[in-house]
């Protein structure tokens, strides 16, 4: 990979990938997954490549969500639990959440401004749209009836644009088995409180530097959702595309968030 990488958890609960080496820390929050020990094999590769324009200037933690939710645990309580290891082990740090990750992040930004130094979001918004609240339902259908194969396969297809990507991704993935109890627990548990997120009233009173990315045909965080969630407290990149702008338009992310960070 050409790029020395460590994994290992936090707080004994929060897997995480960490490379690069530069002064300054970025912490990474992923998208919902199905499987959240530390990154590996094929994902880390990819982080480390969508991350690598960032590495001169930031050591780069790639931090998974805690293991061993409750029931009824919230975003505000995930970031919570982020913010604990940010103080521990970690320190303040320049923050990146993808997605789901990025409902947390705000979070982590409003309720432990301490914690965070510049947010980015990216295909991330103060709320879920009708479309992705649709998709999410059907994933709590699947995961209710144990079709681990067809949740991840939906996962899969929802994180790539186009039709061919979609088909090729669900064939894929569906070779994949089935996840172990706390993960599949915790999935359930990560997204039915990402469908209950809403900080469109509050997300005026963050306190630090914040960029938000989207694509103009996302599903879950499409246009409107992109332009009430950045009002004028955040910077705006529309891209066009929809949930996969982050592989469809890697070169220009990545651009994007180092020209952010360095500013």
């Amino acid at each position: 990979m050409g790029t020395e990488i460590e994994t290992g958890t936090l707080g004994g609960r929060l897997g995480y990938l960490r490379f690069g080496s530069g002064p300054r820390t970025l912490v990474v929050l992923p998208g919902l997954i199905l499987d959240n020990e530390a990154p590996s094999g094929l994902a880390a590769r990819a982080y480390v490549y969508g991350f690598r324009a960032l590495t001169a200037n930031h050591t780069v933690h790639v931090v998974r969500r805690p293991r061993g939710l409750l029931a009824g645990t919230s975003i505000a309580d995930l970031a919570a639990a982020y913010a604990e290891v940010l103080r521990a082990e970690l320190g303040r740090a320049d923050v990146v959440g993808l997605s789901t990750g990025g409902l947390i992040a705000q979070e982590l930004a409003l309720g432990h401004p301490e914690t965070v130094d510049r947010l980015a979001l990216v295909v991330s918004g103060s709320r879920m749209a009708e479309p992705g609240r649709r998709l999410c339902a059907e994933w709590l259908r699947l995961a209710e009836t144990r079709d681990w194969r067809g949740v991840r396969a939906a996962l899969a297809a929802a994180a790539v644009d186009g039709r061919v990507a979609r088909r090729l991704v669900r064939t894929l993935v569906r070779r994949s088995g089935s996840p172990d109890g706390p993960n599949a627990d915790d999935f359930v548990i990560t997204t039915q409180a990402a469908l209950a997120h809403d900080t469109t009233d509050r997300l005026a009173g963050l306190s630090g530097p914040a960029l938000l990315v989207g694509g103009v045909d996302d599903p879950f965080f499409p246009e409107p959702v992109l332009r009430a969630t950045a009002g004028t407290r955040m910077q705006l990149r529309l891209l066009p595309g929809g949930h996969g702008v982050p592989k469809r338009h890697a070169g220009r992310l990545q651009a994007e968030l180092s020209a952010f960070f360095t500013a």
